[in-house]
C-alpha cells in the first residue's frame, strides 16, 4: 500500500508550509500556484520524493482544499 503524505503548517506571519509526496499535485501546484515558492526538494537514491512549498496566508483555504489538509497547529516544522 502506498501512502502519500500532505501537509500543512503555520510559518512565519503571513505564510504557511505545504509538503507533499503526490506527483500530481506537485504538479498541479507549479502549473496553476506560480506565487506558491519551493523552498525544498527532498530526494532518496537520486529521486525525487517530496516537496515542499511557502503558500501566502491568504490562500490558506485553497491550499487546505489542494492538499485535502487542514492546518497542523501544533506541528510548527518539519
Amino acid at each position: 500500500m502506498i501512502v502519500i503524505k500532505n501537509e500543512l503548517w503555520k510559518c512565519d506571519t503571513g505564510w504557511l508550509f505545504g509538503y507533499t509526496e503526490d506527483r500530481d499535485l506537485i504538479r498541479k501546484i507549479k502549473r496553476y500556484k506560480k506565487d506558491w515558492k519551493i523552498t525544498a526538494d527532498y530526494f532518496r537514491n537520486g529521486r525525487l520524493i517530496g516537496v515542499q512549498f511557502k503558500i501566502p496566508i491568504e490562500q490558506r483555504r485553497s491550499a487546505e482544499r489542494m492538499f485535502g489538509v487542514t492546518e497542523n497547529k501544533e506541528k510548527q516544522a518539519i
